[in-house]
């Protein structure tokens, strides 16, 4: 049985807002939460892993293909590039990049 769609913060965000009483619905969000921060985690440090050898390759591979699509970790490099971004306009007193 295949995974609905995974939910993005807003998504995330709209549930806690429509049941912010439930303890359990909170309780549930704190877990995701967390599990985030580790697919967050993994991410950082995934140029920094080595591909093994054998199936287990395969494995891996699929693994940091399906990392990448992770809408958490989407969201983080969007989040990252528009901090990187030249801003519209510069700034008094500063020099173009």
């Amino acid at each position: 049985m295949p995974f609905k769609a995974p939910l993005t913060h807003s998504e995330l965000r709209a549930i806690r807002e429509r049941q912010p009483w439930n303890a359990d619905v909170l309780a549930l969000l704190w877990e995701v939460k967390r599990m985030r921060s580790m697919l967050l985690r993994l991410h950082q440090v995934s140029g920094d892993l080595k591909r093994p050898a054998g199936l287990m390759g395969d494995i891996y591979d699929e693994l940091l293909a399906g990392l990448a699509t992770e809408p958490c970790v989407v969201e983080m490099d969007q989040m990252t590039a528009e901090l990187l971004e030249a801003p519209a306009k510069l700034r008094k007193g500063m020099a173009p990049r």
